[in-house]
């Protein structure tokens, strides 16, 4: 038993580390995830009551067949909150190799909260598509510090660390806060 339990923790391990590549897409640089901003709320906050129970929450949410994205939603406080999305296509995954999955819509939340001159209080990114449920989801925390808010902001300054064991998230894009 002991070794069954050993060799799904190995496959489980891979199957991670190998569908979080998978969902990353294009590495040379040609296809850089863009960031645009789908909403923009002032005197909202996050709603950590979902946000801190994610793993369950999230759970919850996908077995009622509502919307996932509800746990992303702000709730009345005193920050200005942006949300933006990323769309891209990325191989999707299986644990079969001969059964690789063709290109796939992804999409990556991302969420900020900032205060009245634009400076970072917190934020939030998220693989909504992840295919790794129940198991764990990757969600990811901001942990910088003094940052502001801007046109172009690198995801990489934002020190992005999953929340489930702190390992850093590896993937950069580029906030697109406008039209232009």
């Amino acid at each position: 038993m002991r070794y069954l339990v050993v060799l799904l923790l190995g496959l489980f391990t891979c199957y991670s580390a190998v569908a979080q590549n998978q969902a990353k897409g294009d590495r040379s640089g040609k296809d850089e995830k863009t960031y645009v901003l789908v909403a923009n709320k002032i005197n909202t906050d996050f709603n950590y009551e979902l946000l801190d129970d994610f793993e369950e929450n999230f759970s919850g949410l996908i077995k009622q067949n509502n919307s996932r994205e509800l746990i992303f939603n702000p709730i009345n406080g005193k920050y200005h909150y942006y949300k933006f999305i990323a769309t891209y296509k990325a191989k999707g995954f299986s644990p079969d190799p001969a059964n690789v999955k063709p290109d796939q819509t992804f999409h990556n939340i991302l969420i900020i909260k900032t205060d009245d001159y634009q400076k970072i209080v917190d934020g939030y990114h998220f693989v909504l598509e992840w295919s790794e449920k129940p198991l764990s989801y990757p969600l990811f925390r901001v942990n910088a510090t003094g940052l502001t808010l801007q046109d172009g902001l690198s995801l990489k300054p934002l020190n992005l660390k999953r929340v489930m064991d702190d390992t850093d998230f590896d993937s950069d894009g580029k906030i697109k806060l406008s039209g232009r």
